[in-house]
């Protein structure tokens, strides 16, 4: 496709963001969405949005186009996953609610619910990824650790005795030879028919009449022939067939694949010129505007000097430390608090007397304090919006020119970037020159004052306080707990691990191949107070959303609702270790088996203890990880139950 279908994409997506924001925070308070219905329809906005963007990002070119795209794309999927978590919330703490309805209503299809794993989880850490799997290989070759089982081929049978299988190849010619003498039959009893019937009419058939008649037969065959092939050239001219698959032609979907990798090689080579011209062009920033950046920030230093400088003794203010940020706090000083309301009776000071709380206490003094109403939680509205400004101000009616074709970067955009780093970067320079300017002031001063008085200038000690406090910090903190294998390098870890088969390769297998549709009854079962079992496709989408997103994205595994663990419960058989495996896979994370099977008799006694702290520290260095335990119902089985199912447990770090 063109570059524009994915500017097109992209512009859909954030007009959709803009839509939604509003709907969420209209105007009047009333008519923001409160139900069940509400904010499901909300939630499937969120995916159609999240779902155009992924597209677009994944195709664009245009190296800055596609890190705006990156913030809006994270923002959203951020709030997608608020909104679902706050649907789960409202459904009774389902966690696969049924929105059959809300699609019927929104006259959609059921596979708009289908999230997409981006691409860039895995392309981004293509080269670790890719050194992970080739060390992982060697170690397991090393200590013969096979992969996690795989349906192999199917086992040769034992070749068959002569007398067997020439009983076997006479069997098979008998029968084919009664078939041809079965359709010769068939061929001689319908030409005994017809020339009977010929027999009865007395109709005498002459050459010429049999000629006509071929040639009428023949004509029909070709008209058909040639109506056929019209019908189906139009429908291809129409686009509703696809093409006829042509020797020496691609098929369209290979010319498609085609056209994917040619865009992805396009990107690497459009991202090498801007990260390249970053270099470039900050250094020419650097150049031209340095200077002025430079004696602007002096400028405002020295003027904050004189305005804060004592009368009286002439000692100059303390520079703000690094800490308080430094000379931003010169640079934009913070907006002086409002004044005070004037008080009701217009006295200065009046203090209006606190309303006593109604409501019957249960004591003196007490009172019951009213509980809060729960609401969606929306920290990702505010990366939102950034992102719906930066699409506003930078792209909505940025002209491409000559650069639509070849879809480069930007060299003015990248100036406007690349000023506040090189601002950043000279004004921290003269933070450190100006502290060593004010403390010669200091001195001098000091030493003014030392000549006035006849005394020698002492020079001030430096402060203890903050030595003593950390003292305090120091000795109110609690021991830390000793571990068990400070001595030993992550290598040697990873390496025992592995020679016992808790790590183990991950075989790369899509999520997509857990095949299975929606439940369209859903919603009708849950109205008569049923709780109906999760359909294939809701089980994709709850993997999705609770584990491979936060486990693939750093920015929503830092802000949005986190789900470490889940359990899958379900009778044997039923895809439970595939989809565990597909999760792995999607985010390229590590996978540790703990299986009950796999650790037996590997760390006897008080030994697991020791396996459970070098697993879970592997896991957080190394993380993304996906810890697996299979037949988890077989360690914590109880004497008085009997479990006629399994259960897997992924730990997710």
């Amino acid at each position: 496709m063109a570059n524009l279908t994915y500017d097109i994409l992209w512009r859909e997506a954030m007009l959709g963001l803009l839509d939604q924001m509003e709907a969420e925070n209209p105007e009047d308070p009333a008519l923001a969405p409160k139900t069940f219905g509400e904010w499901a329809c909300a939630y499937v906005k969120y995916v159609q949005v999240f779902k155009k963007l992924e597209r677009a990002y994944d195709q664009t070119v245009h190296p800055q186009k596609r890190l705006d795209m990156r913030g809006a794309l994270e923002a959203c999927m951020g709030r997608m996953l608020e909104v679902k978590h706050w649907l789960v919330k409202l459904n009774r703490g389902l966690d696969f609610p049924s929105l059959d309805d809300v699609l019927v209503d929104m006259k959609l299809t059921p596979d708009v619910l289908e999230l997409p794993c981006p691409a860039y989880f895995r392309e981004e850490r293509a080269k670790e990824l890719e050194d992970r799997n080739k060390f992982l290989a060697a170690l397991a070759d090393k200590y013969t650790v096979s992969g996690l089982a795989e349906p192999g081929p199917l086992p040769e049978l034992a070749p068959l005795p002569e007398e067997e299988a020439i009983v076997l190849i006479q069997a098979n010619e008998r029968g084919r030879q009664a078939r041809e003498r079965a359709q010769t039959m068939r061929t001689f009893k319908r030409q005994r028919q017809l020339e009977d019937r010929r027999a009865r009419s007395g109709v005498v058939l002459t050459q010429e009449k049999a000629a006509i008649k071929i040639q009428a037969g023949v004509r029909g065959l070709l008209t058909r022939r040639h109506v056929h092939t019209t019908a189906q050239e139009e429908l291809q001219f129409i686009g509703m067939k696809p093409k006829s698959a042509v020797a020496g032609e691609l098929d369209p979907q290979a010319l498609q694949q085609l056209t994917v990798l040619r865009r992805k090689d396009i990107q690497k080579q459009r991202l090498g010129e801007y990260e390249e011209a970053v270099v470039n062009l900050k250094s020419k920033v650097r150049d031209a505007e340095g200077q002025a950046m430079r004696e602007t920030v002096q400028d405002k230093i020295n003027a904050w000097f004189l305005e804060n400088r004592d009368p009286e003794t002439g000692e100059y203010p303390d520079f703000p430390d690094d800490t308080d940020a430094g000379s931003k706090v010169i640079l934009n000083p913070p907006l002086p608090p409002p004044p005070p309301a004037p008080a009701a009776d217009g006295k200065k000071g009046a203090k209006k007397a606190p309303e006593k709380p109604k409501g019957k206490g249960k004591g003196k003094g007490e009172a019951v304090e009213e509980k809060k109403e729960e609401t969606v939680s929306s920290v990702f509205v505010s990366d939102l919006e950034a992102a719906v400004k930066v699409f506003a101000e930078k792209w909505q009616e940025h002209p491409e020119g000559a650069n639509a074709l070849a879809q480069k970067h930007e060299g003015e955009l990248v100036r406007q970037e690349l000023r506040p780093l090189v601002f950043e970067e000279v004004r921290l320079q003269v933070d450190d020159e100006m502290r060593i300017l004010l403390q010669n002031l200091k001195d001098m001063v000091e030493a003014e004052r030392a000549a006035k008085s006849g005394k020698k200038g002492k020079a001030k000690k430096g402060k203890k306080g903050k030595k003593a406090k950390k003292g305090k910090e120091a000795k109110g903190k609690g021991k830390k707990k000793k571990d068990p294998t400070a001595d030993r390098s992550l290598e040697s870890l990873y390496a025992e691990l592995v020679s016992n088969g808790i790590i183990r390769p991950c075989p790369p297998r899509p999520l997509q191949d857990y095949l299975g549709t929606v439940n369209l009854l859903g919603s009708v079962l849950q109205a008569q107070g049923l709780i109906p079992d999760p359909s294939c496709a809701q089980m994709r989408q709850v993997l999705t959303q609770y584990c491979i997103y936060p486990l693939a994205s750093h920015y929503c595994h830092l802000k949005a609702p986190l789900i470490r663990s889940v359990l899958l419960y379900g009778a044997p058989s039923t895809g439970k270790t595939s989809l565990c495996q597909a999760v792995a896979h999607a985010a390229g994370a590590n996978f540790f088996d703990l299986s009950p099977r796999n650790t037996d008799a590997k760390y006897p006694g008080k030994a697991v203890a020791l396996m459970i702290h070098m697993v879970f520290k592997v896991a957080k260095v190394m993380a993304p990880s996906v810890i697996y335990i299979d037949e988890i119902e077989k360690v914590m089985v109880h004497s008085n139950t009997i479990h006629s199912a399994c259960a897997i447990c992924l730990r997710l770090s």
